[in-house]
């Protein structure tokens, strides 16, 4: 029952795209994309990585199929459907579904006004760049305990990390004057204050 709701929702997806005449093109230029563009593009690239890690090593198909539900969600979630992102995500998601749906993705295949069979495209190869994070969710801890989330650029060296924390409301509020009697950064994860008592 739970794939039978997968493939209508990938089949609602698809056929709401193909009504809705937005050409597909190719991805745009990345230095131009909207926040909302590039996190569709990782989700689309991280897809890609997956579900192929998934067949070449030992045909995990049931953590392959659920790569392919995150990225129908992703694209029902998307917010840029007349992107030619979106328009990458929709053809990755069907070239993806293939080799578990066959006769569905090749019905989608023709609905979106692609020519040939979906059975005779090159499978397809993930771009590292897309999978690169510009900006990351930061934990703040005080005494082990996640008191608050900032967002912060991806990356940013150790002491970065901590001088940025350090210096949001959500550390002020807790520390507020105690002494910091150590700091433990765990780069592009969290930062722990440990504080006297």
């Amino acid at each position: 029952e739970g794939q039978f709701r997968f493939l209508n929702r990938v089949w609602r997806l698809v056929s709401d795209f193909a009504n809705s005449q937005v050409s597909s093109g190719q991805s745009g230029e990345k230095g131009k994309m909207t926040k909302e563009e590039k996190d569709l593009r990782r989700a689309i690239h991280t897809a890609i990585k997956e579900i192929s890690e998934d067949l070449e090593e030992g045909y995990q198909f049931n953590t392959a199929v659920s790569e392919l539900m995150k990225l129908s969600n992703a694209l029902g979630d998307a917010r840029c459907q007349a992107s030619p992102i979106y328009a990458e995500g929709i053809t990755t998601l069907l070239l993806l579904l293939a080799p578990f749906a066959p006769h569905i993705a090749e019905e989608l295949w023709q609905q979106i006004g692609q020519t040939g069979s979906i059975h005779q495209q090159t499978w397809l190869k993930y771009d590292p760049e897309a999978l690169k994070v510009d900006e990351i969710t930061l934990v703040i801890q005080i005494m082990g305990k996640t008191r608050g989330t900032i967002q912060a650029p991806a990356n940013l060296p150790k002491p970065e990390l901590e001088e940025l924390a350090r210096n949001c409301e959500v550390a002020q509020r807790y520390i507020n004057g105690k002494e910091i009697k150590k700091v433990i950064v765990v780069p592009n994860k969290l930062v722990n204050f440990v504080v006297a008592k």
